[in-house]
């Protein structure tokens, strides 16, 4: 099947359809995502982010569920009062963004969403609600680096985790002062033409030196075998129960495709990112259930993340992240901020 635009926003359309009878309480739903993009596939896979907005209550946070095999949903229900204080939105990094995006309208009471959009629209792209959005992750990317050098963690694996956290929030800390939050599957790809727009090429390669990428060629061939015990444990946890939304079944194609498209792409250094995000939530449910953890643990010791690296790792992500702040200030006094 080709999936089109149009086809993709049918898909969505039907689904609200649908919500608004089953789910009486609905007041709003609109559009985030890839499919706001030109171009919501990759590795001929993609998913439809919708936001569900309920008067009273909630079912559920997040849900995924698969439409076909290369297209999935992925709901989030938000509550009416999530949206009291909207002009507040235009200093939030996460849920600010997606409202200033036209075309996004898919169910609407009222005119309660439009009459948002205009409001979250005014002043958002003010100098100082972009230098609030900033700040709001360049401080939580510090706080977690706090975290990291004076807690003691459970597990290497839970350090790990937070360690990826205050990268993944540095990154979009300077993506946000001229874009939106960065995602999964395209977030090497995404933040390389950042950086590159800001003037700043060299965050790029000080990112990937934290990930511990390295353009030798023995690691870029070991992507394909990471990828390939990534998807077995992928298959394997499938097997549990209560898988959070974000690795249901139907998310499989969604990261396994892309990511090989990725690595094929003649830069495969852009795959790195989703390997590592996707593979240690994994190893974080699987735990010692994981029948490729030999090849998790060669990972990581290629891509110096071993537990004895720690120390040095946390280091060096405290110079990127005085790196990051150096670059949020310029911009701020070149705005006169």
């Amino acid at each position: 099947m080709r999936f089109t635009q149009d086809l993709l926003h049918k898909f969505a359309n039907e689904s609200v359809k649908q919500r608004q009878r089953d789910e009486p309480d609905l007041h709003a739903a609109y559009l985030t995502g890839s499919l706001l993009s030109d171009q919501p596939l990759l590795g001929s896979t993609t998913d439809i982010d919708i936001v569900l907005v309920h008067k009273y209550q909630t079912p559920v946070e997040r849900e995924t569920k698969a439409l076909t095999q290369e297209v999935s949903l992925d709901i989030v229900h938000k509550k009416l009062e999530d949206y009291e204080h909207y002009r507040q939105l235009r200093q939030d990094p996460w849920m600010g963004y997606p409202l200033t995006r036209y075309h996004i309208l898919l169910f609407d009471t009222d005119h309660w969403l439009e009459f948002l959009q205009a409001s979250i629209n005014a002043n958002f792209l003010k100098p100082e609600n972009i230098l609030a959005r900033v700040n709001t992750l360049s401080n939580a990317a510090r706080e977690t680096w706090f975290e990291l050098i004076q807690s003691n963690f459970e597990t290497h694996l839970s350090w790990l985790n937070r360690y990826m956290e205050s990268l993944a929030m540095a990154a979009n800390a300077v993506c946000g002062l001229i874009g939106s939050p960065l995602t999964t599957r395209r977030f090497l790809l995404t933040f390389n033409e950042r950086v590159k727009a800001l003037g700043v090429p060299h965050l790029l390669a000080g990112f990937t030196g934290l990930l511990g990428f390295s353009a030798e060629e023995e690691t870029e061939n070991s992507l394909s075998e990471w990828v390939d015990s990534l998807e077995l444990d992928y298959v394997n946890l499938q097997e549990t129960s209560n898988l959070p939304p974000h690795l249901s079944r139907c998310r499989q194609a969604y990261y396994m495709n892309a990511i090989r498209a990725l690595i094929q792409s003649g830069d495969p250094k852009q795959a790195l990112w989703p390997i590592l995000r996707i593979w240690l939530d994994i190893q974080l449910l699987a735990g010692q259930s994981s029948q490729n953890s030999q090849v998790w643990e060669n990972c990581l010791s290629k891509l110096n993340l071993t537990e004895m690296q720690t120390s040095h790792k946390a280091e060096a992500l405290d110079a990127y992240l005085d790196t990051i702040e150096v670059v949020i200030e310029s911009w701020s006094t070149a705005y006169g901020i």
